[in-house]
């Protein structure tokens, strides 16, 4: 239920661990389902790699997440939650600004004086064609 009034998501995985990569891959996959389900418009996804700072760890490449982000139309961002908060702060605000994008691209309804100045548009060259 959470996941048909969210409007956008944040996925992490560990660099260290390749379940949690996985897991995220089969969040994508539910998260797309429920929303083409209820017929939605498409959610931002940010994916997130986890623990930079244990680059001698590493088992998810950086490729890996971005080609997993290209692959599912999605952010991705690599950060290290422990050096610093300034790649977290990224990651919401470019979560915040998709979420703004795609509010923004939903139409609004036509108003009728809109429709109105339209159709003359419309028949007024139809007029001026014919004469």
């Amino acid at each position: 239920k959470r996941i048909q009034w969210a409007d956008g998501f944040i996925l992490v995985y560990s660099i260290c661990d390749r379940a949690s990569f996985i897991g995220v891959q089969q969040h994508i996959e539910s998260i797309k389902a429920t929303k083409d389900n209820f017929g939605t418009e498409k959610v931002p996804i940010v994916i997130v790699g986890n623990k930079r700072d244990l680059h001698h760890r590493r088992v998810v490449s950086s490729e890996e997440g971005r080609l997993l982000a290209l692959s599912t139309d999605c952010d991705f961002y690599e950060v290290s939650a422990a050096e610093t908060y300034h790649g977290v702060l990224l990651v919401f605000h470019g979560l915040v600004e998709r979420i703004k994008d795609s509010k923004m691209a939903v139409k609004k309804p036509a108003s009728i004086k809109s429709i109105v100045k339209s159709m003359s548009a419309v028949f007024a060259r139809r007029r001026t064609d014919s004469l």
